[in-house]
Formats: structure tokens, sequence, C-alpha cells
């Protein structure tokens, strides 16, 4: 063999190596977090359903939006309220959040208008929710 050729060899080993290695850690990467997260939102979420949009029954500075999403196996309903804040993504902060809620199983209204009650299954899960924001009080009903 040539001196030239043993080198070539010698660098072709190497990289033939080192895609070896790339490809095992791709793999290993796949495995360790892709292929866990496939079964959550996974940006398959439906679009909002059931969207209201309720302002306060005195005229108040606040109102509140719910909607319902559906995100793979699991079923959401989300409600905001409002900031009083202008800027574009600052408009509204979110007060509650339920998972494995059905169509038309929960429901939000004013009670007052310092008090948002919620109603929902207690079958559902809360996995997120406030007691009181911007001074308004949120109550939470399972039924």
């Amino acid at each position: 063999m040539s001196k030239s050729f043993r080198w070539v060899h010698i660098l072709l080993e190497i990289i033939g190596g080192l895609a070896l290695v790339a490809g095992l850690g791709w793999l290993a990467f796949y495995f360790l977090f892709i292929v866990p997260m496939s079964h959550f939102s996974d940006g398959n979420c439906s679009p909002d359903t059931e969207q209201r949009l309720v302002n306060a029954p005195d005229g108040g500075a606040h109102n509140f939006k719910s909607f319902r999403r559906t995100c793979g196996q699991y079923n959401f309903f989300f409600a905001y309220l409002s900031t009083g804040n202008p800027n574009k993504g600052y408009e509204y902060e979110p007060i509650l959040e339920l998972k494995n809620v059905g169509p038309g199983a929960a429901t939000a209204v004013w009670e007052g208008p310092n008090r948002i009650t919620v109603t929902y299954p207690k079958s559902a899960e809360v996995v997120d929710a406030y007691a009181k924001s911007f001074g308004i009080d949120i109550v939470l009903r399972p039924e």
C-alpha cells in the first residue's frame, strides 16, 4: 500500500467513526426526548372551541374569556382575565386550566362585579388555578 492510500484509509475510518457516534447520539436523543413527548400536544391541537368573551356585569374594567381546546388525547378548558394592558400578548392573564373536560362540561360566569365562578365536572383535573387576580375572586365549583 502506498503512503497516500494509507492516509486516505485512516481518514475514511475516522469519518466513519464520527458518523457512527453522531448517528447513535441522534438515536439516543430521539428516544429520550422526541418519542416520550409524541403523545403530548405536539402541535396537534384542535382550533379553540366554545369561545366566550364576557364583560363584567357592572361594566367594570375587566372581562374574561374562556375556551376549550383538544390536544392529542387530552381536552382542556381555559379561562383568562383581562389585564387592562393594551400591549399585544399582555391583554389577558390565565386564571384557570382544567384537563379532561368534555364539550360543554365547564362554564364560567360572573357572579357580581368582583367574582367569577367556574363550574366543572368532578372528574376534571385542575391543572392551574388562581384564587384572586386583579381584585377578582375566582371560585371553583366541581359538580
